[in-house]
């Protein structure tokens, strides 16, 4: 066995590599038989893709992945909603718009950071406009593509924060929370399982509307991430449960609610829960607030749960 398929193989649960792991590893024998190393890396890759499916729960049959499939218009047009911010006025402007202005003559130091910086702008538009055109295959790598800038735009947020006094922590925690969002939401888009997207036409269009203005809303209702915009009181505990409550109309078969849930959620967690961090005075203060809901909505999921048969697709 090669050391490609071994390593595929791990990735599926171990039960399911018990039962199937001798199958999986034959058929991918047979059809990698005489092809190149390119073939039998894509087959290995797309092997691993899937048991990583398995282990995640987001399998075109889990309820992970079903979810996903329901809410991917809505997280598009969340990502729109939160992307366009920026052009009609918060702090985020300030440096699109410096970003724009240094375009490729900036020190190279900066430019690969500006230009994370921009197709944060500008990529989940393509995304939507793919959505909406029901091009959900070219959604999805946008999807992935959106994370990776992401990814970028975080390093270069650590990079720039080192100085000789020592690494801003506090502000790199604020500076992400206006990353995350992109991070969490075009990794989910990317993981969803491509084959339960078929197009809904006028249906889709009209999640994916809803889903911008539910983006624009919750962006505006926290400032943009402004710290100038931290939160008091019950605000940021409602914008991080009303999410959280609406996906567990999951565990009752109800998937477009929780969708919505879904799609809002990456957007308001981070910048909820820095505000009521900054509220409380520190981590350890909040950590037992934050177990006790995490205990409350599990209790939750399994009364609701409790009896259902599996169901599918529920509008």
């Amino acid at each position: 066995m090669s050391v490609a398929l071994r390593t595929a193989l791990a990735l599926y649960p171990a039960r399911y590599r018990r039962d199937r792991g001798a199958e999986l590893a034959e058929v991918f024998e047979d059809v990698t038989a005489g092809a190149g190393r390119l073939a039998t890396v894509r087959e290995a890759f797309d092997l691993a893709a899937y048991g990583l499916r398995m282990r995640t729960g987001l399998t075109a049959t889990a309820l992970g992945g079903r979810l996903l499939a329901v809410g991917a218009p809505l997280l598009a047009g969340a990502l729109v909603g939160l992307s366009v911010l920026p052009g009609i006025g918060d702090e985020r402007m300030f440096h699109v718009r410096r970003a724009a202005r240094a375009g490729l003559a900036a020190p190279w130091h900066e430019l690969v950071g500006n230009l994370a910086l921009l197709g944060l702008a500008v990529v989940p538009v393509l995304l939507a406009l793919a959505a909406a055109t029901n091009a959900w295959r070219a959604a999805r790598v946008l999807g992935a593509g959106v994370a990776l800038l992401a990814v970028v735009r975080l390093a270069d947020i650590a990079v720039r924060l080192q100085d000789p006094y020592g690494w801003d922590a506090w502000f790199f925690v604020y500076s992400a929370t206006a990353v995350v969002p992109h991070l969490i939401g075009g990794a989910m888009l990317a993981a969803t399982p491509g084959e339960l997207l078929d197009s809904r036409g006028r249906a889709d269009r009209l999640l994916l509307l809803a889903g911008t203005v539910a983006g624009f809303a919750v962006t505006r209702a926290q400032g943009g991430y402004s710290s100038r915009n931290l939160m008091d009181g019950w605000w940021p505990v409602a914008l991080l449960l009303v999410p959280l409550v609406l996906m567990l109309f999951a565990a009752r078969g109800r998937l477009l609610p929780a969708a919505l849930g879904l799609a809002v959620l990456p957007l308001t967690a981070a910048f909820s829960l820095f505000s009521l961090w900054e509220q409380v005075g520190g981590v350890w203060r909040l950590a037992p607030a934050a177990l006790l809901v995490a205990a409350t909505l599990l209790l939750a999921v399994r009364l609701l749960g409790r009896g259902r048969p599996q169901r599918a697709l529920e509008f």
